[in-house]
């Protein structure tokens, strides 16, 4: 199968002479209409380009993960992890630790700290991936089979949306793994620390590193690499306090994605308009293959519903709250020993602001795009909550998400600071679909 198309041309030729369509050159799409239409009333279907795999969905995430560390390790190499640097990330995680403690509330998780290479990150955090994309795949597999099974109001129509049903239904994986390989193996091979993407798909509390990428990162840097090492891994350690303790957080971030992706549509009428009676004279399955091109297309445009862009709001605005946390507690952590923290600092909001993998992964997936200022305004309001109100008051406002800061919030610390819960008790339907899905 090429790389670029989710369909295998010459699959589908052979597929469609095995149908009793002769030369698929000269192939009549109506009689395929007619024929494909008596395959579904008897019960039978087809599906384009899949294979055994495709259809098992354990299978099919094993073939995903594993070409994304093919795809990782031919970037740069991956090469394995000596003793003495898995030594040197257990002894600066320590000395991490050391100094967050007196700036937190949140404990230490108990895990030592652990270093990994590109494919280790990627085993590691694969059960945390399946479980944010496999709700996307989905989604878009639910509104393809909406869109072709009834959204289509032309009765002359049905035929071929009910032709491109099952099509698309079982492309669905096809096309959207295609792209996440990419995307995963981008990531693996930029991603400095184990939750560098804010999110926590380690499925553990471990402080990770990955030193073959810090290497990289550090190469044209004019600071020392124990420095900057010790530095991500204070990072790292603050937010897998906050993740640890905070036992709602990653759930909260769960829900939201998976209430994203029951929102997923798909403008199904515009597609089927290619393939109206006036067009199908002279119509090639090489024109069938684009027109499943443009399908594939549509599926990574950003979200447009009001319900997909308020979550996406929520995401945005809980995500600046979590690196915003990171940098008021780093900082305050690295006051007393670390004279360069302000450098390292810098690096690191510049790396924010760069559009790496890191930063652009969920941005290409699904549309979410943390803004720099965002979490610089979110940093500014955890210093006002602590000036106001003491460490203790700043951490216990994770203790629920209702008590959290809002996106109005964080334009205003100072007004939530003095005003305590900004939103009045007041739940809206996202809310309470969200507490549905959390259990509560």
């Amino acid at each position: 199968m090429s790389s670029n198309n989710p369909f295998d041309f010459e699959q589908l030729r052979r597929m469609l002479e095995q149908l009793g369509f002769g030369d698929a050159e000269d192939l009549n799409l109506e009689e395929l209409i007619a024929q494909v239409n008596r395959m579904q009333a008897s019960g039978g279907g087809f599906m384009f380009g899949m294979t055994n795999a495709d259809r098992d969905p354990d299978a099919a995430w094993l073939t995903t993960l594993t070409a994304a560390k093919q795809l990782a390790a031919e970037s740069g190499g991956d090469p394995a992890l000596h003793d003495e640097e898995q030594t040197a990330v257990r002894d600066a995680e320590r000395l991490a630790q050391s100094w967050l403690t007196p700036v937190t509330t949140f404990a230490e998780t108990g895990r030592p700290g652990r270093a990994m290479t590109r494919a280790q990150w990627l085993d590691a955090t694969s059960d945390g991936w399946r479980a944010v994309i496999e709700p996307i795949i989905d989604g878009l597999a639910d509104a393809l089979q909406r869109g072709t099974a009834g959204d289509v109001e032309d009765a002359e129509l049905q035929g071929m949306s009910q032709m491109l049903a099952p099509m698309m239904k079982s492309s669905a994986s096809l096309i959207y793994r295609d792209r996440l390989k990419r995307e995963l193996a981008n990531l693996a091979s930029d991603v400095l620390t184990g939750t560098e993407i804010g999110f926590n798909l380690l499925g553990s509390s471990e402080v990770v590193l990955l030193p073959n990428n810090v290497a990289q990162f550090t190469r044209d840097l004019d600071v020392k690499d124990s420095d900057v090492a010790l530095y991500l891994l204070l990072r790292e350690s603050a937010r897998q306090r906050l993740f640890h303790s905070v036992g709602w957080l990653s759930p909260q971030m769960s829900a939201l994605l998976a209430h994203f992706s029951r929102e997923i549509t798909i403008d199904f009428d515009a597609i089927a308009n290619q393939f109206r009676p006036e067009s199908l004279e002279g119509m090639s399955i090489e024109d069938v293959v684009a027109v499943g091109e443009s399908v594939r297309g549509s599926f990574f445009q950003p979200a447009s519903t009001p319900t997909q862009l308020e979550i996406l709001e929520r995401l945005e605005v809980l995500l600046a709250l979590v690196e915003g946390w990171v940098d008021h507690v780093v900082a305050k952590a690295t006051s007393p020993w670390m004279p360069n923290a302000g450098q390292l600092e810098e690096i690191t909001h510049r790396r924010r602001a760069s559009g790496t993998p890191v930063t652009s992964v969920f941005a290409e997936l699904i549309g979410l795009d943390l803004r720099p200022r965002l979490v610089r305004d979110a940093r500014n309001l955890w210093a006002a909550v602590e000036h106001q109100r003491g460490l203790e008051g700043r951490d216990a406002v994770w203790g629920h998400p209702d008590l959290l800061p809002t996106k109005s919030d964080l334009a205003d610390p100072l007004a939530f600071t003095a005003g305590g819960d900004s939103h009045g008790g007041v739940e809206d339907d996202l809310d309470n679909e969200l507490r549905k899905l959390l259990g509560e």
